[in-house]
């Protein structure tokens, strides 16, 4: 049995506007990497180099954010 926590958020709308931009963000970068991933393996030529987007994400999810999302696509 996992224990979990859970909160109630109440931001004011300036805080509701930067949580929904960084999860919006977060989704298109998933996206992003699953597709790369998924074009390279039909072709044939398995690259899951995913550089280019780490620099390209990091700057606005930070970089604990996007490998954390990169270990869990691992997963799968």
């Amino acid at each position: 049995m996992k224990r979990t926590n859970t909160f109630n958020l109440k931001p004011t709308e300036e805080h509701e506007s930067r949580l929904f931009k960084l999860a919006d963000n977060c989704s298109k970068m998933y996206n992003e990497v699953n597709y790369k991933r998924r074009q390279s393996f039909f072709s044939g030529k398995i690259d899951w180099n995913t550089d280019e987007l780490y620099f390209k994400y990091t700057g606005i999810v930070g970089s604990a954010t996007f490998l954390w999302d990169w270990y869990k696509q691992l997963e799968l």
